[in-house]
């Protein structure tokens, strides 16, 4: 998914956790629903990564810009970045410092857990199809080139 379709399920997301905030929920909902919301953050910086370093069909085929993608890819930071810095002020205002630093340690923990399963998965899935599609190719040029260099000698 791109970092803007991201930006703006983060934003909805978002919404709902200031709204229970203000409400005062319980510590458990106001987590359950920060999860959610920081699962999509995570999200969004490994679209971003990946929009630096696409596959080859989306270097061949996608229809955007370089300058459409970095516009994208930066609009995508800085609204994740204010978010972020409201979601701070909102955790420190209405539980206090110490939930915010206990939070953010397990957030350290779990993007790294995560690092090592769902993003390494999707990379090596990349990998292996950017490995097809420069078999295919090359499959489908030698096929070309073994084409024409029989109507060439058959020619003759």
């Amino acid at each position: 998914m791109d970092p803007l379709s991201l930006v703006a399920i983060a934003s909805s997301a978002f919404k709902g956790l200031e709204v229970l905030v203000s409400r005062g929920a319980e510590i458990e909902h106001v987590a359950k629903k920060l999860g959610h919301w920081y699962g999509l953050v995570a999200d969004i910086k490994e679209a971003e990564k990946e929009a630096e370093n696409p596959p080859i069909f989306k270097k061949l085929f996608d229809g955007e810009s370089v300058e459409q993608q970095a516009l994208n890819a930066i609009i995508a930071k800085k609204k994740t970045e204010e978010m972020e810095k409201q979601v701070r002020e909102l955790i420190i205002w209405a539980y206090g410092d110490e939930t915010y630093k206990e939070m953010m340690a397990m957030r350290r923990e779990i993007r790294a857990r995560r690092e090592a399963t769902i993003y390494k998965q999707r990379r090596k899935q990349r990998l292996m199809i950017d490995i097809a599609a420069i078999i295919i190719g090359l499959m489908v040029s030698g096929g070309v080139i073994w084409t024409v260099f029989s109507l060439v000698k058959g020619a003759r």
